[in-house]
């Protein structure tokens, strides 16, 4: 299947890879299917790109290349979803926001993770509660 993006033009995605966001992601909840894809100059940012929507993407990084000991509870992602946490392989991505001219600002969302199903191919925006974590963890310091 073939979608054209703002950030890599015109591409051709495995519809195999395509990750579905039952739940949506707060503020585009109508958004429900996405792909990770990923530039090797821009490791280890990948870009995850709505197939809904051209125009829509996030970009996101695994949150243990900043905060090794990084950790999500299980009990808070079997709150959401039911999953078989033992068995399935879940991915975790932290959404970056880089804004627009100050690429030496870009912060991360520690507090609300993108939580994959990589055998399900499912996946949400994880709302921790009461965690230690930010919401604008500075990436460059």
């Amino acid at each position: 299947m073939k979608i054209n993006t703002r950030q890599f033009g015109e591409i051709e995605i495995d519809e195999h890879k395509i990750i579905n966001i039952p739940l949506g992601i707060p503020g585009f909840r109508d958004k429900k299917k996405y792909v990770l894809l990923q530039k090797e100059e821009t490791v280890p940012f990948l870009v995850f790109q709505c197939m809904d929507d051209s125009d829509l993407s996030f970009v996101v990084l695994d949150p243990v290349k900043i905060i090794p000991e990084y950790t999500i509870e299980k009990k808070d992602i079997e709150k959401t979803v039911s999953w078989d946490l033992d068995r399935d392989e879940i991915s975790c991505f932290v959404i970056v926001t880089i804004p627009n001219g100050k690429p030496e600002k870009m912060t991360a969302n520690f507090m609300a993770p993108l939580v994959i199903n990589n055998k399900k191919k499912e996946g949400l925006q994880l709302i921790l509660q009461n965690s230690s974590y930010s919401h604008q963890y500075q990436l460059l310091k």
